[in-house]
């Protein structure tokens, strides 16, 4: 289709702010749509659009901030919720819990006139905060409202909230007992959300884990490192059982050294001796185990039982 320079501008515009564009409701919104028939550009929700190339080129976290922030523009009053909250507070999460929905906080239930994209979570008192010039929900009633996520999703919420310092445990303890809200779920993940666990895979493994019925496992356990004694090796999860075997699991395992494509990345042969010689140190330091879990083995129920058992982790049950 021959180049609008309207549109072209409008785009441009937007992607440097990195949002969507919003149409004027007039000439340009026909020239828009005309470009969504014609498979140039997007619409992830009424008047907000992007170029194809450049929203292919987004995840699925990043599509969502864009429709926020050009949905900031065309609606000041509202306060993002649930996801849509942890989004903006940058609360790391699964991208497969997008699904192109927005989440908004309010005291009335859905309107007819609602897109179809749009969810109203009900609150009758909003506890309103800003975070990057966007209103959202308090980071503790984002957290309640995340607990309807699934748990191994919504522990990776709760344990990057935890690590930024926005919240504290006490703070969604004493929220939870004035609204209402699912507490059977909140409460067990409150058990469970631990800030030392650095990233959402690890949040994710260790509840697959625990949801398995294995004994809770000791987190970002060290252990001495002789060739660099001010670098001690961190293990992801550790067992220590009373017959004093030592359990180690790690997730990702040798696939965080696999990438020697980088600029000044030490060589992937380099990267695989490290961890041979890790290896090596920790079971010198009495580790009679250690299990390397991938994606594909935590996914599945079975393949993970498995590789657990054999290694001999501890069951509760």
């Amino acid at each position: 289709m021959k180049e609008h320079k309207g549109v072209t501008a409008l785009l441009r515009t937007a992607e440097q702010e990195r949002r969507c564009a919003l149409g004027d409701g007039g000439a340009l919104s026909h020239a828009l749509r005309r470009r969504v028939r014609a498979l140039e550009v997007v619409s992830p929700y009424p008047n907000l659009f992007a170029g194809v190339e450049y929203w292919d080129s987004l995840n699925a976290e990043e599509r969502s901030l864009h429709m926020i922030r050009a949905l900031m523009i065309l609606h000041p009053r509202w306060t993002f919720a649930g996801l849509s909250a942890a989004c903006v507070y940058g609360y790391q999460h699964a991208y497969a819990l997008h699904d192109g929905s927005v989440n908004i906080a309010s005291a009335k239930g859905s309107n007819r006139k609602d897109a179809r994209q749009l969810r109203r979570i009900y609150m009758h008192d909003i506890p309103r905060w800003q975070c990057r010039g966007i209103r959202v929900t308090s980071p503790a009633r984002t957290l309640i409202d995340c607990a309807g996520m699934p748990f191994a999703n919504a522990l990776a919420v709760y344990d990057s909230a935890l690590r930024s310092g926005h919240v504290t445990v006490g703070d969604v303890e004493t929220l939870m007992v004035r609204v209402n809200c699912d507490e059977p779920a909140v409460k067990r993940l409150l058990r469970h959300a631990d800030a030392r666990r650095e990233n959402g895979g690890e949040s994710w493994v260790y509840a697959h884990i625990i949801g398995l019925g294995y004994a809770e496992p000791l987190l970002q356990v060290e252990f001495d490192n002789p060739g660099n004694p001010e670098m001690p090796y961190r293990v992801d999860f550790c067992w220590r059982l009373a017959d004093g075997r030592i359990i180690v699991v790690e997730y990702d395992g040798m696939a965080k050294y696999a990438d020697a494509s980088l600029p000044g990345r030490a060589s992937l042969q380099a990267k695989l001796d490290y961890e041979r010689r890790r290896e090596r140190d920790l079971k010198a330091q009495g580790v009679t185990a250690i299990v390397h879990l991938f994606f594909e083995d935590v996914k599945d129920p079975t393949r993970l039982d498995d590789k657990l058992s054999e290694a001999g982790v501890p069951r509760l049950r």
